[in-house]
């Protein structure tokens, strides 16, 4: 995998707290992204996006209420924020299988099953999965 594939996929985060993990959406890129979030939320400041690299993405609404990509932002440790997110993420959706692996409805690879999750951004984005 290169550094232009984590360029192009977009994190999205529902949280008031850059760094605190809310609902996290992912997404392969910043037009699915923009096309999926609503004006207000950029408006209101409802959280924050990121590509997977790690750069900030600064959003806007147009006249039309089309949201937009008005700027993009290196940011230092912005991969350690991204990677934040998803394992927080991970985190819960690991809880979430459990239970149902409890309830026989999932059953559990060796990984899952011992509680390990994927260290890496892109091991996470692949447990995840993509919203689109």
């Amino acid at each position: 995998m290169t550094d232009a594939w984590l360029d192009d996929v977009v994190i999205v985060n529902e949280s008031r707290d850059e760094r605190q993990a809310g609902d996290v959406s992912i997404f392969r890129n910043a037009m699915e992204a923009c096309g999926w979030l609503e004006h207000w939320w950029v408006e209101n400041g409802e959280g924050f996006a990121f590509t997977a690299a790690g750069d900030r993405l600064m959003l806007a609404a147009d006249n039309n209420d089309r949201v937009y990509v008005a700027d993009r932002q290196e940011v230092a440790d912005g991969s350690e924020i991204v990677r934040g997110w998803l394992l927080a993420t991970a985190t819960a959706l690991l809880e979430t299988r459990r239970a149902k692996v409890g309830k026989g409805k999932l059953h559990f690879g060796a990984a899952e099953k011992n509680g390990e999750l994927p260290a890496s951004i892109e091991g996470l984005i692949a447990y995840l999965g993509f919203n689109s």
